[in-house]
């Protein structure tokens, strides 16, 4: 019976690694090479799931479209782009609730309000400095 389903057998490549003397490839004359450009999709549902909110917006937007209309995606993409644009010092990262209360999100926990707190940020700039720059005074 076909499911329509793909061989769960991948076609295996191959590849050919510079190496130097020592069976390690050679900085300085192959250069330092990136970990991320070598890296392919980890699992099936990763990109899935790296779009969700995304995808959830589009679907929510045709789904007020043909139930209230045109105005009303109109309307909810006007407040978004309003709330993106709240004007605050560059030196404060801005907590985003206004545009997690447009998408009602302001109820759920998710991966970004556990493990990337504003607070424990590596970057932590002289409000001075970044204003001027802002600004551009400097």
């Amino acid at each position: 019976m076909s499911f329509n389903l793909g061989s769960s057998h991948e076609q295996t490549e191959s590849f050919d690694m510079p190496t130097g003397a020592y069976g390690a490839p050679d900085p300085m004359i192959h250069g330092l090479t990136n970990p991320r450009q070598n890296l392919g999709v980890s699992h099936p549902l990763e990109t899935s799931e790296r779009n969700f909110h995304q995808n959830r917006l589009q679907r929510e937007m045709v789904l007020m479209r043909n139930i209230q209309g045109l105005h009303a995606p109109i309307r909810l993409a006007m407040e978004l782009k309003a709330a993106d644009q709240v004007g605050r010092h560059p030196f404060l990262p801005s907590s985003n609730v206004m545009r997690d209360v447009l998408l009602a999100r302001d109820e759920e926990i998710g991966f970004e309000d556990i493990l990337n707190p504003v607070e424990f940020r590596e970057q932590m700039l002289q409000p001075h400095a970044v204003v001027e720059k802002k600004l551009r005074l400097l």
